[in-house]
């Protein structure tokens, strides 16, 4: 730690996830560390349904940080002392048309040399693993076994509670309100920072941190929302998560209901009807005995979310150097944070992180 309490090495802007895993292993490397954020970020979707997913079809990069960061996980409790309570339960991605099946088989390869395991189904065999399917909507399907459950608040906790530990210093209830990056010098409503380098890590408040300091950082806050039905039986429901990549439908079932998000992206504000009622047609659609069941909201909030629906990670360039980023997750950022407090900590130490960082660049998301 820094004699000057607000002069570290490194600032970290953030208190979620992704912020406090690069605290985490950056401290642990011997970096000096401030935190810096708001009050620490609530439930997030992937906390609500308890669970992430290692497989992206169509990305295989966001693939490879989950399945780097699933080491991390199972030995979570031996490196923090936090017990996630890890369990592997499997995910069903779905394939309506032949077109549709085609793409899947395609980069099965790929996804497998990314660490994904992948077995590949017949329509029988998807409908045998999800008998709620409609058997007419399915072509064929992908099952990967690695779809995880784990204690998402002590993710946070253990990473917050490591940092500390290996001498980073958290300061909450700061609001940025300039930056410079050509000095490092960080102004907030709790004071004044300067550092050798700084991360943007507040989730979608980074754009605008960002803008700051005239770097425009492609990511914006958008409205989200899940759903779960009511009750559709008396036991637990048997149906794994359920992907539908086409129409963007996931699934998974949740006691006795059904828990139900859409994947819809859009800078316009005002979406939430039109989503709920498209939520409402797809279920109907590729499940129809759960035609005329509602759906209520199970949780609401705020995704940060990029032009290319993946991650921001990186450094800036030029009159920026000093300024790294790791933001616009879309909802990923747990399964994501492990593999990524890792690349920004090489990142920063001038190390290759051993994974190709392009598919995350600003170039890639027209910056």
């Amino acid at each position: 730690m820094s004699e000057q309490k607000n002069t570290a090495e490194l600032l970290v802007i953030g208190t979620g996830v992704i912020a406090m895993s690069v605290a985490y292993h950056c401290a642990e490397a011997g970096v000096d560390v401030v935190v810096l954020g708001r009050d620490q970020s609530g439930a997030t979707a992937t906390q609500t349904a308890g669970a992430f997913r290692t497989y992206f079809p169509g990305r295989v990069y966001d693939s490879e940080l989950v399945a780097r960061s699933l080491a991390d996980f199972r030995s979570f409790g031996a490196t923090t002392g936090a017990d996630l309570e890890v369990t592997e339960t499997g995910m069903l991605v779905v394939a309506a048309t032949a077109d549709e099946a085609a793409e899947l088989l395609a980069e099965v390869p790929d996804q497998r040399a990314a660490g994904v395991q992948l077995e590949l189904l017949t329509a029988a065999q998807a409908v045998e693993r999800n008998p709620w399917l409609d058997p007419a909507g399915v072509e064929a399907a992908v099952w990967c076994p690695q779809m995880i459950r784990l204690r998402a608040d002590e993710v946070l906790r253990g990473y917050t509670e490591g940092a500390q530990k290996h001498g980073a210093r958290l300061v909450t209830g700061a609001t940025v309100t300039g930056l410079d990056a050509s000095t490092g010098h960080v102004a907030t409503t709790a004071g004044d920072f300067t550092a050798q380098a700084i991360v943007l890590a507040d989730e979608h408040g980074s754009g605008d941190i960002a803008g700051l300091a005239g770097l425009e950082l492609p990511v914006w806050g958008q409205f989200a929302e899940l759903f779960h039905t009511d009750p559709v039986g008396d036991g637990d429901i048997a149906s794994p998560f359920t992907f539908h990549p086409a129409a963007g439908l996931k699934t998974m079932g949740m006691g006795p209901s059904f828990l139900v998000g859409l994947e819809r992206f859009s800078r316009q504000p005002g979406m939430r009807d039109i989503w709920h009622e498209a939520a409402m047609d797809e279920v109907a659609q590729r499940y129809p005995r759960l035609r005329d069941v509602a759906l209520h909201s199970a949780w609401t909030g705020t995704l940060d979310v990029t032009p290319s629906r993946s991650a921001l990670i990186g450094r800036a360039g030029g009159p920026h150097e000093r300024i790294l980023f790791a933001t616009g997750f879309t909802g990923h950022e747990l399964g994501q944070a492990p593999a990524t407090g890792k690349i920004i900590r090489d990142l920063h130490l001038g190390r290759h992180p051993g994974v190709d960082i392009t598919p995350f660049s600003l170039a890639r998301n027209g910056a």
